[in-house]
């Protein structure tokens, strides 16, 4: 579900309701694109890394690890990125 998930984040336009939904993503439109582009490609990897481990029965916590850091890098990422532009002063 996350790995397809990840293949329709990409093309998610700005909104309040489905997305990476932070401060951050909410107030830019750049931060917003480059931030679901990211997401679209960790959520797909996780969801796939997840989905593999399943099926090799793996521990438990791997899966779920997997899909916590896809979930968890294009967070990170849009806070890093929002900050730099406001560095920039291109807010």
């Amino acid at each position: 579900m996350i790995a397809l998930l990840g293949n329709v984040l990409g093309k998610v336009r700005r909104n309040f309701f489905v997305g990476i939904r932070t401060p951050w993503t909410i107030a830019n439109e750049q931060v917003w694109n480059a931030t679901h582009r990211l997401g679209a490609k960790t959520f797909f990897a996780g969801g796939l890394l997840g989905l593999v481990a399943v099926i090799l029965r793996a521990p438990f916590w791997l899966p779920v690890t997997a899909v916590i850091v896809a979930v968890l890098i294009p967070v990170i990422y849009s806070l890093m990125f929002y900050k730099q532009l406001e560095r920039r002063s291109e807010l």
